[in-house]
């Protein structure tokens, strides 16, 4: 088995084989969400100054896993090949009518991101930010996003207000929620699991003790950055109106929320020492988003810092 950094370079070589200088290829570490730096493979046609990223982190994991390297050569090949097609919509980003029903936003922490905001648009939100990307493709192998930079709203000629309109109205189209039990999550999970020696847990065993449970899991259906669903308009108001309760929000990533009734919480510091805890040695430091607990006020329809 070859090393990750092995592995990183064999993909580099495989590429600029494949590709024959038909696109410029490079591997260096990219900045990700909480200035996390990311081993990635980078593709640039000639025609164009915007490059392609690609995480090889999930692919050298498949690789351990036992994956083919051939297999994975092609999967990336494919990434890569659809970018360098003639049709890949990358001129269409210098013009802000042509992307407008594609910007979208996402929610990330604050103070983990301070590099990163000095370079894009942003609307502090809590301790949070909200960022704006657009949504250049989606296809069955996945999607590709750009992330809106101060030079790209400068190109645009488009204040920040602009893009919090599109976004806001966007969003929920391009990602809509997704609401259920943290049950039916763990159902789901026991039932993919097949005998998977790490969830020890039967599916009888599990159904008994749930009815009572009170949590929720908000997400969009991507399951990607589905904490940003929590600015949905009415998304909350509606769900607390069917609970008939202000809600507690706990931040389990910055791709999902849990929801709780607000009064079935006795102890709130101990809820967020075990958030922090949880944050720290079970979520990748790239999905964080906050050790803070929300507030739905449902009177108010305001959310605050608990």
């Amino acid at each position: 088995m070859i090393s990750f950094n092995q592995f990183v370079e064999c993909m580099r070589k495989e590429m600029v084989k494949k590709f024959q200088g038909r696109l410029a290829m490079k591997a260096e570490k990219v900045k990700k969400n909480n200035g996390v730096a990311v081993a990635s493979l980078l593709g640039k046609r000639a025609d164009n100054k915007e490059w392609l990223s690609v995480c090889l982190d999930s692919y050298y994991a498949a690789y351990k896993e036992g994956i083919d390297l051939e297999q994975l050569e092609a999967d990336i090949y494919d990434l890569f090949n659809t970018f360098e097609k003639p049709d890949y919509p990358l001129k269409e980003l210098e013009d802000f009518e042509k992307v407008n029903d594609n910007i979208f936003y996402k929610l990330i922490n604050y103070d983990k991101n301070l590099d990163m905001l000095k370079e894009v648009p942003h609307i502090p939100y809590l301790d949070l930010a909200i960022v704006f990307y657009v949504l250049v493709e989606r296809n069955e192998k996945g999607q590709s996003t750009s992330v809106i930079t101060h030079a790209c709203r400068k190109q645009w000629r488009k204040g920040i207000e602009t893009l919090y309109k599109r976004a806001k109205e966007n969003t929920p189209r391009l990602f809509p929620a997704s609401l259920c039990r943290m049950g039916k999550v763990m159902e789901d999970l026991i039932k993919e699991s097949n005998g998977n020696r790490y969830l020890d847990i039967s599916l009888e065993d599990f159904m008994e003790s749930e009815p009572s449970n009170p949590l929720f899991v908000l997400s969009n259906t991507c399951g990607v950055y589905g904490a940003t669903t929590m600015l949905y308009q009415d998304m909350l108001k509606d769900f607390s109106e069917m609970m008939e309760s202000d809600l507690v929000i706990l931040p389990s990533s910055v791709h999902e929320m849990l929801l709780l009734p607000y009064p079935i919480v006795h102890d709130m510091n101990e809820v967020k020492k075990t958030i922090a805890h949880i944050n720290r040695t079970e979520v990748p430091v790239m999905d964080v988003l906050s050790d803070n607990v929300y507030l739905y006020d449902r009177k108010k329809n305001t959310i605050s810092i608990l």
